[in-house]
C-alpha cells in the first residue's frame, strides 16, 4: 500500500513538474495588446512615417500569434499635434503603450508617458535629451553622438574648414550640439553656422553666408526634402564645398528634388541589407522586398524591432504591465534584432555602428575612398 501511495505522489509530481515546464515555455499573453503608433504620416517627412509603419506592420506578421491591435495615428511632425494624439490615444482608447517617431515629437511625449506610466518606445529619436534613466521611455535609435562622431572622425582630419547648417528643433539642435564639441577636440576650424526652420523653400540668404567663409565641407543636418532644396541652391549659387550629413538624407525625396546636385553628398548610416548575415535579419530583408520590391531603410528596420521588442516584453510579462515591461527591457542585452545586436541600457538607450554612404548616379550607394 504505501508503494502505491509513494507511485501516486510520485507521478503527481511529475505531471505538475511538466504541466509547469511546458506552460513556462511557450505562455503568451492572452490579452490584445494595443498599440498607439504616432508616426509623421503628412508633413515634410511623410517617406520616413511610411516606412517607420511598413517596418512595424511587418513585425504584427511576424507575431501574428500574439493578438496585437495598431492605432496609427498622424503627428504631423508636430509636437502640440503629436501630444494631442497622444492623450486620444490614452484617455479615448486606454493605451498604455506607445510607438513615437521624431526627437521634437518623442521629447514632447516623454514626460507625459513618464509622469502616466505609459510606455513609449521612440523610432528616430537621436537627441541627448530623450536619455533619462529608469522610467518609461526607450528608444531603438543610437544618440546622435554615436553617429555624430563617426562622421566628424571621418571629415576632420581630410577638411579643414567647415561650415554647420542645421534645422533649428530638437533633433537638429541635438545633432548640432555634439558635432561642433568633436570638430573642436579634433582641431577643426569652423568658420560658418547656420540654422533654418523645416518649413523653409528658400536657404539662399543662409547658403550665401556659408560661402563667404570658403568652407571645404558643409555638415548638412537636415531631413531629405530640405536637404534636396538646398544641395540644388547650393550647386546654382557655385558651392564647391563637399556636403556631409547624417542617415536622414537616405530618401527617394533627396533624389527626386536635388536630381544631379545630390550626387556626391556623403552621410552616415546604420543599416545594410545587402550584407546581412544574420538569418532574421536576411528573412526580414527577403519578406520586406517581397512585399514592397525595395530594399528596407533603417526606419523601417526601427519601426519592426520597435514592436518586436515591445511584444517581446508584453509576452515576458504575461500581460499589459508597464512596470514589468520597463524592467523586463532594461535586461535585454544582445537580443537579435533587424538593425543588429542590441542590448538596452539603464537609460533605455542601445547603440549600434554606423558607416558611410554616398549618392552615386542617384542611387544610395556604401561610400569608398
Amino acid at each position: 500500500m504505501k508503494k502505491i501511495i509513494v507511485g501516486i505522489i510520485v507521478l503527481a509530481v511529475v505531471v505538475w513538474g511538466g504541466v509547469k515546464l511546458f506552460g513556462t515555455k511557450d505562455e503568451k499573453t492572452k490579452e490584445t495588446i494595443k498599440i498607439g503608433a504616432i508616426l509623421p504620416l503628412s508633413s515634410n517627412v511623410a517617406k520616413y512615417g511610411e516606412e517607420m509603419k511598413r517596418g512595424v506592420d511587418l513585425a504584427v506578421e511576424k507575431n501574428k500569434e500574439t493578438p496585437i491591435e495598431v492605432f496609427y495615428e498622424d503627428s504631423k511632425f508636430d509636437t502640440k499635434e503629436g501630444v494631442s494624439v497622444y492623450q486620444k490615444l490614452k484617455n479615448t482608447n486606454g493605451i498604455k503603450i506607445m510607438i513615437t517617431a521624431g526627437s521634437p515629437v518623442a521629447l514632447a511625449i516623454s514626460p507625459l508617458a513618464n509622469s502616466d506610466h505609459v510606455f513609449q518606445m521612440a523610432i528616430a529619436a537621436s537627441a541627448p535629451k530623450y536619455t533619462s534613466e529608469n522610467d518609461f521611455t526607450f528608444r531603438v535609435t543610437a544618440r546622435a553622438e554615436v553617429e555624430d562622431k563617426e562622421l566628424v572622425k571621418f571629415v576632420v582630419p581630410r577638411y579643414k574648414n567647415i561650415a554647420l547648417l542645421y534645422s533649428n528643433n530638437d533633433w537638429g539642435v541635438g545633432h548640432y550640439s555634439s558635432i561642433k564639441p568633436e570638430i573642436e577636440k579634433l582641431k577643426g576650424n569652423i568658420v560658418a553656422e547656420e540654422t533654418y526652420l523645416m518649413e523653409d523653400t528658400d536657404f539662399r540668404t543662409k547658403l550665401l553666408k556659408i560661402k563667404s567663409n570658403n568652407p571645404e565641407a558643409v555638415f548638412l543636418l537636415a531631413v531629405a526634402k530640405n536637404a534636396g532644396i538646398i544641395l540644388r541652391q547650393a550647386k546654382e549659387m557655385g558651392i564647391k564645398a563637399q556636403f556631409f550629413g547624417i542617415q536622414s538624407l537616405q530618401s527617394q525625396d533627396l533624389i527626386s528634388i536635388a536630381g544631379e546636385a545630390a550626387n556626391g553628398v556623403v552621410y552616415s548610416y546604420s543599416f545594410d541589407p545587402q550584407v546581412a548575415e544574420d538569418p532574421k535579419i536576411k528573412s526580414f530583408v527577403e519578406k520586406y522586398k517581397i512585399q514592397y520590391n525595395e530594399d528596407p531603410t533603417s526606419y523601417v528596420a526601427e519601426g519592426y524591432d520597435a514592436l518586436d521588442l515591445i511584444v517581446k516584453a508584453v509576452n515576458e510579462c504575461k500581460k499589459i504591465d508597464t512596470n514589468c515591461m520597463k524592467n523586463k527591457l532594461s535586461e535585454v542585452k544582445d537580443y537579435p534584432g533587424a538593425l543588429g545586436i542590441l542590448t538596452f541600457d539603464k537609460n533605455g538607450d542601445v547603440y549600434y555602428p554606423y558607416f558611410l554612404k554616398t549618392v552615386k548616379n542617384g542611387q544610395f550607394v556604401k561610400y569608398e575612398e
